[in-house]
């Protein structure tokens, strides 16, 4: 699970990120505009089939002079400048999570305050606006498309923070902090009457902030999935939900039927020492590439990824001496969001473009080295030395239990918890009742029933608590409408990029089973790191890289197939 802390279009939205990701790591203490495929806009086919390499020569091969180019450098000038002080933010931010004391929150809350609001002015000054009026009247767009997409992005940016009134985003802080007292309170007394009220208050809050901030004609739910999911629509996103529910819950119902899974007797209980789990975990993230000239892998109490840019890639995992698996998972995700920070074109430096374009294409990056790599029979292949050196009471374990082991399927309550094959419905859920609650269709009060019934539905289990249902995420706390379509958005992405990716590099499971990993990253950092936000939407990126948008079928099949071979059922 990720809250990115840098690398989101507007101030607002990353300061949002940023308390959410500071709210879920205190929770976790605390525990211990893609059209339908008949309508999709052409993407410029010289774009398109390109690669990010071709890319810097196109924009090297039509250089800028006269007003064009004053105008151009003035405006990345200030982006460049804003830049820095967002990624003094997620420098502050990683050091409140994982070495400040904690003596010092009250400091760093006001130190934190103090740089929002420096960079609220900064992103919203008169001069900003002039910036980037003057690099469009000059032409500065023209022959490239990388100037083209840092303008289009700085316009975007500035309307969306200068069109938020004052008392609005007074309001929001306001209630984001009330929202999340709220939550922890009512989530661990079960208690989902003393939330609602508050909830009613985030979800008229974010209608208010949408009819402000929006473009004419945009719902207030087309606006909070754009937020998260740029170009992603209402529309758009119930195609593909829809024919994933029709497709994956006969699969899901087929899989959870069947016999369960052995497992031998060292992986199922035992103690693995925490320093042998961090050697491995630190070996794991060099094969994958992490470069750890530029990043470091640090300890804290829910695993995120944060620091500030390409350069300072700092990513956290935990550990825990009864469950490796947790550790080395979690590890390994989080290095597939950092080879994606790495990875960013650093001739961009500052600029809007440089940016991931998405938090589904950051998951999609994540999830496809975890899923598709890390969760591979290849890849304890690879691992099965270093894993047998570190865990010797593992010797007798194979390859293949590990890769069953890691593999079980099990329909639960818990989003955080479920396995690959279960994980979407509960995703589907929550953007089900998002899209009905803000379409109007149904009420706060009506959420949790509705909640049992679409889990009977989905999964075939019924949460006998609030706590365990409607009250578990902390999303709708601070009023993150519209952020979980993205993650699985960013599985099904990572599914068709890895179908992708073993059709062109040649050897695929052999070079994984032999862990050599670096035809794989530098496959994924030519189509889709280096290319940052070149791209308007995920969708676009994606058919750029695949050839065709986003297919949900992709993804069913490849759940399918790999679950009824582990499982032994007919497909």
């Amino acid at each position: 699970e990720l809250v990115v802390t840098q690398g989101f279009p507007c101030p607002h939205m990353q300061s949002i990120a940023s308390s959410a990701l500071r709210r879920v790591v205190l929770s976790a203490s605390k525990r211990s505009n893609p059209l339908t495929s008949s309508t999709r806009r052409v993407v410029n086919r010289s774009i398109i089939t390109r690669s990010a390499a071709s890319m810097r020569a196109i924009a090297a091969s039509v250089p800028l002079s006269g007003d064009a180019q004053v105008s151009y450098e003035a405006l990345t000038s200030r982006l460049k400048k804003l830049s820095s002080l967002n990624d003094i933010e997620g420098i502050i931010t990683w050091d409140e999570l994982v070495m400040m004391p904690e003596g010092a929150s009250e400091a760093r809350g006001a130190q934190k305050a103090a740089l929002a609001e420096l960079v609220h002015l900064q992103a919203t000054s008169a001069a900003m606006g002039e910036a980037i009026s003057a690099a469009e009247s000059a032409g500065a767009a023209e022959g490239c498309p990388w100037r083209r997409a840092v303008i289009r992005d700085a316009r975007r940016d500035y309307n969306d923070a200068v069109r938020l009134p004052a008392e609005l985003k007074a309001k929001e802080a306001e209630l984001g902090a009330k929202g999340y007292a709220a939550w922890v309170k009512a989530r661990k007394n079960d208690d989902w009457a003393s939330f609602a009220p508050v909830l009613e208050e985030l979800v008229a809050l974010r209608k208010e902030m949408a009819a402000a901030c929006a473009d004419p004609g945009v719902s207030a739910y087309d606006y909070l999935l754009d937020k998260f999911e740029r170009g992603m629509t209402e529309e758009r996103l119930t195609e593909i939900f829809g024919e994933l529910r029709t497709k994956l819950v006969p699969v899901i119902a087929k899989i959870l039927a069947a016999k369960p899974l052995a497992h031998p007797p060292a992986l199922e209980s035992g103690t693995f020492a925490e320093d042998a789990q961090e050697a491995f975990c630190k070996h794991v993230s060099a094969a994958m590439g992490f470069d750890f000239g530029t990043g470091r892998l640090d300890r804290s109490v829910h695993p995120f990824t944060g620091g500030a840019g390409p350069h300072d890639v700092r990513i956290t995992t935990r550990y825990d001496d009864s469950v490796f698996m947790d550790a080395v998972m979690g590890t390994v995700h989080e290095v597939g969001h950092a080879l994606y920070e790495q990875g960013l074109n650093k001739e961009q430096d500052g600029l809007p473009v440089q940016r991931a374009l998405s938090m589904g294409i950051h998951e999609s990056q994540s999830l496809f080295w975890e899923r598709y790599i890390g969760q591979s029979q290849e890849f304890w292949k690879a691992m099965l030395p270093e894993f047998h050196a570190n865990f010797p009471e593992t010797k007798d374990v194979s390859a293949d239990d590990l890769y069953r082991f890691i593999n079980k399927a099990k329909a639960g309550f818990i989003r955080v918890d479920a396995d690959e094959l279960t994980y979407s419905m509960h995703v589907v859920l929550r953007f089900e009742l998002e899209r009905a609650l803000f379409g109007g269709k149904i009420s706060v009060a009506e959420l949790p029933d509705l909640w049992r019934e679409k889990m009977r539905e989905l999964l075939g289990v019924v949460p006998e608590t609030d706590t365990l249902g409607v009250l578990q995420d902390v999303h709708w706390s601070d009023g993150s409408f519209g952020y979980f379509p993205s993650y699985t958005l960013g599985a099904m992405y990572a599914c068709q990029f890895h179908a992708k990716a073993r059709e062109e590099i040649d050897g695929f499971d052999e070079l994984v089973a032999a862990g050599k990993f670096t035809p794989i990253r530098d496959w994924l950092r030519d189509k889709i790191h280096n290319v940052g936000s070149l791209y308007p939407s995920a969708d676009e990126l994606c058919e750029a890289v695949t050839g065709a948008p986003l297919d949900p079928s992709i993804y069913v099949e490849h759940l399918n197939k790999k679950y009824s071979a582990l499982y032994g059922v007919a497909e």
